[in-house]
């Protein structure tokens, strides 16, 4: 008797395979950038990386939204090719828009972003601001295809191509340490970013030359009139999520040292693998819950949410005692005489977050996949603020475990029991 694999563990496999793959593309990727560009050109990569979270925001939700109506017209036996084209066009208008509106911003924001880097000229550290966010606006507006993938549940194509995408960004680093340059940061960031914002966007103008642009224009703006409506409710939240998630490199950058900012930047590096492990299931089972839950099926749901919660908080738990123990060689090997540290109470501190982490986000999904966006708008606001907030009043007296502690506290102050409520009194 054949094997049976469910779709949605084949697609968390090939989730767990990429992401090791990627994974080491980028452990790698820090040992050369460290010999390369020194530790402090290297603070400087990590944080217009750690920034380029907040470029992401470019696509408006639209990836999200359509997911969740090709979910929908798969529940239905419904055609949903109208919204693949009128999404993707979408995706590149927006594409074009956002990098100009960027032209004309960089030069007020890259110099509060990077006031400390004081051996970068302003007109240098706007050219860099600009190069960061134009190639991640191209990741986020081109990462349209991969939810599209997802709905179809060829989530497995969200998953190799990306590793595919840091391979070759891996191989272009390797090629720029041969040679002796000038601009090596901005080339280095280029390497980086520019293999996973070509790679969806051309996936995308390829799909649409097979469209049928004659008969789609018809209903093109009506699609574009519902894929934005519910893409803005995504989008708001996904504002509301970078406050809480991103604004650390944003208080770094204006208190931390380049070796914080390094010891950062590697821990949470290592911790959001093991995170993504876990965050690949979520992923995959997000159009299992939304059918599942247009179904009214919440026993489905239920099964999974209490087997993957367990496996979350065990794996996050182990996986925080195994490097808590094994972290200084692995810095000896990232970055061998930078005097890079991570001590142990940061290590655990970083566990105890990735614990909250996995419960907080697995309902969050279960939300999301059924559109019940009403719970975050609540609460995510209030947890924003009181993320910005403790971080910014704890990290210039506790430094990096300021940073932490300011985003447990926004965590257990809401979310991480607003939420369990939010679906136990979805299913009552």
């Amino acid at each position: 008797m054949p094997l049976h694999i469910p779709k949605y563990l084949f697609i968390a496999g090939s989730a767990w395979v990429s992401r090791v793959v990627t994974a080491f593309v980028q452990l790698f990727s820090v040992r050369i950038l460290m010999d390369s560009l020194g530790l402090e050109n290297y603070a400087v990569f990590a944080l217009l990386t750690g920034l380029a979270a907040w470029f992401m925001l470019a696509d408006l939700g639209i990836g999200f939204s359509i997911q969740n109506y090709i979910s929908e017209s798969r529940v239905k036996n419904q055609s949903y090719d109208d919204l693949i084209f009128a999404g993707s066009l979408l995706a590149i208008i927006l594409l074009f828009l956002t990098v100009i509106l960027l032209y004309f911003i960089s030069p007020i924001i890259a110099p509060i972003l990077l006031r400390n880097i004081v051996f970068l000229s302003e007109k240098e550290k706007v050219k860099l601001l600009f190069l960061t966010g134009s190639l991640s606006i191209g990741f986020a507006v081109g990462g349209v295809v991969y939810k599209v993938w997802y709905a179809e549940q060829r989530g497995y194509l969200s998953n190799i191509v990306p590793a595919i995408s840091s391979i070759v960004g891996l191989g272009c680093l390797l090629f720029l340490s041969q040679f002796p340059m000038v601009h090596r940061l901005q080339l280095s960031l280029i390497a980086v970013l520019a293999p996973p914002a070509a790679i969806p966007i051309l996936v995308i103008l390829l799909r649409q030359k097979r469209a049928d642009f004659g008969r789609l224009k018809k209903t093109l703006i009506g699609k574009f009139k519902i894929i934005i409506t519910r893409g803005l409710h995504f989008w708001l939240f996904a504002i509301m999520a970078a406050c809480v998630l991103q604004v650390d490199y944003i208080i770094l950058s204006q208190f931390a040292q380049a070796s914080d900012i390094a010891s950062y930047n590697l821990s949470t590096k290592i911790f959001g693998f093991l995170f993504y492990v876990y965050s690949a299931i979520l992923l995959s089972l997000w159009p299992i819950f939304a059918e599942s839950i247009a179904r009214q099926e919440w026993g489905i749901v239920g099964g999974y949410l209490r087997k993957y919660l367990t496996i979350g908080i065990v794996f996050m738990i182990f996986s925080t005692l195994v490097l808590a123990w094994l972290m200084p060689f692995v810095l000896e090997i990232l970055a061998p005489g930078k005097n890079v540290i991570a001590p142990v109470g940061l290590i655990v501190s970083l566990g105890l977050y990735q614990v909250i982490r996995v419960w907080t986000d697995t309902f969050a999904v279960i939300l999301q996949s059924s559109s019940n966006m009403k719970p975050f708008w609540i609460c995510v606001p209030i947890q924003g603020f009181l993320s910005i907030y403790f971080q910014w009043l704890l990290a210039p007296i506790f430094g990096v475990y300021g940073i932490v502690f300011g985003l447990i506290f926004s965590y257990l102050l809401t979310v991480s029991w607003v939420l369990p409520l939010s679906v136990w009194r979805s299913h009552k």
